[in-house]
Order: structure tokens, then C-alpha cells, then sequence
């Protein structure tokens, strides 16, 4: 009985990473369509308009609130199958998860709730007093919270999945270690991007390094989260040895 509710908790774990990696690639298609379809999507009272829209608002909520869900108990699952038991890495992978996901996830939904608050101040959304427009600019320093606070969690949470999930002996988990590598090192490089240029990095959308990184970052967040869910559907528990008996 233990070994088939174990199996049925991996197959659980396996569609909750894929469900995360297939709402994370809808999440940046909605993004896109909202941004690129929207006329006032450029100046500080169109995107004062927009945030005072509870269906705005609400479908970006429940959709960061959704996906960091999905991603949190499916990252668990995925630990609980590559990861030795009582071991520190795992340890620190399963508390790296919970602080990447409340933070780059359920605290940045947050934030669209709390601009949104500010909006409710002005009698008429479409014509903002002055000083509410400059509250509300000066609220955009709250999405460094998620971002910023993520930093540190992300690091450690792609480092460990890497060397958790290079003890498969098949291909899938072994190729999703080297996707999860590469997303701590663009954590990384962005750090020192930011670290030596200063208050001077703006990602406006140019083709900078800032906009590079962030796309490449993006992308194989997607790519190595639809590996680790495939590779956990396969995975027998059949591992590398890592050391002599």
C-alpha cells in the first residue's frame, strides 16, 4: 500500500510541474496579449486605469496565486524522489522552494492587489488627483520586494534541483539538472549585471543584457520545469551511485 500511494503522490507531483510550467507559459502569453493589446499601457495614468479594473487585477492574482501553488507541492514531489532522505541538501532545497515560491509568486500577486488598493482612492479612476498619481508611481519600489526577495531563495533552489536531479541515471532528469544549472547561473550573472552598473540598470525592453537574461531565464524556467514533471513520470528510482558501498 505504501509503495502505490508513493507512486500515486509522484504521479500527482509530476502533473502539478507540468500543469506549473504550462501556466507559467500562459501566464507570458496573457501578459503579452494585456500589454501589447492595451493603447495606454504607456503612461503612468493608463496603467492607473488598469489596476483600478478588478477584472484586470483578479485574473493576474489568482494566476500568480495558482501557479506558485502548483509549482511549490510539485518542486516537493519532485525532492521527495531525488532527494536522500535526511540529507542537508535536501533540506535546504525544500526551504528554498517554499521561500522562492511565497516570494516570486504569492507575494508578487500581492502586489497587484495593493497598487489596486491605491487606486480606490480616487473618486473617478480615470481622472486621478495629482498627489494619488505619485503615490501610486512611488508604489512600483514594492515589486522589488518579490523580486529582489527571490534572489537568494532562487539561487539555492536552482543549484540544489541541479544536484539533486543529476543523480538520474536516465537522460530526462539528467538533462533537467543542466536546464535548473543554467537558471542559477542567469540568477547569478543578473546579480552581478545589477551589483556593477548600479541604479543605472533599467530593463526598458531593450536588447540589453538585462531583457536577454530575463527572456533566457523565462524560457528555460518553462523548458526545465516540463523536464523535471516528464522525468518523474519515468523515474523507477534508478540513481547514479554517488559513492562505493
Amino acid at each position: 500500500m505504501s509503495s502505490r500511494r508513493s507512486e500515486k503522490e509522484q504521479q500527482i507531483a509530476a502533473v502539478l510541474l507540468i500543469i506549473f510550467a504550462s501556466l507559467l507559459l500562459g501566464m507570458v502569453m496573457l501578459e503579452f496579449i494585456l500589454v501589447g493589446t492595451n493603447p495606454l499601457k504607456l503612461t503612468l495614468g493608463g496603467e492607473f486605469i488598469n489596476k483600478s479594473r478588478m477584472d484586470y487585477v483578479m485574473p493576474l492574482f489568482m494566476g500568480y496565486l495558482i501557479i506558485g501553488a502548483a509549482g511549490f507541492v510539485g518542486t516537493l514531489g519532485l525532492v521527495a524522489v531525488y532527494g536522500p532522505e535526511g540529507r542537508l541538501e535536501t533540506e535546504v532545497v525544500k526551504l528554498s522552494a517554499l521561500g522562492y515560491f511565497l516570494t516570486s509568486y504569492w507575494l508578487w500577486s500581492a502586489v497587484f492587489v495593493v497598487q489596486h488598493k491605491i487606486t480606490l482612492l480616487a473618486e473617478k479612476p480615470t481622472d486621478p488627483p495629482e498627489w494619488l498619481l505619485q503615490i501610486y508611481d512611488a508604489s512600483d519600489a514594492l515589486w522589488a520586494l518579490p523580486s529582489w526577495g527571490a534572489l537568494g531563495c532562487s539561487l539555492l533552489l536552482y543549484a540544489g534541483l541541479w544536484l539533486l536531479l543529476g543523480r538520474g541515471a536516465t537522460l530526462l532528469p539528467r538533462v533537467a539538472s543542466w536546464a535548473f544549472l543554467a537558471l542559477a547561473v542567469s540568477r547569478f550573472l543578473d546579480l552581478i549585471y545589477v551589483g556593477t552598473r548600479g541604479s543605472g540598470v533599467v530593463n526598458r525592453g531593450g536588447f540589453d543584457f538585462a531583457m536577454l537574461n530575463d527572456s533566457f531565464f523565462m524560457i528555460v524556467q518553462i523548458v526545465a520545469f516540463f523536464l523535471a514533471g516528464a522525468a518523474l513520470f519515468k523515474e523507477k528510482g534508478v540513481f547514479k551511485r554517488q559513492s562505493r558501498a
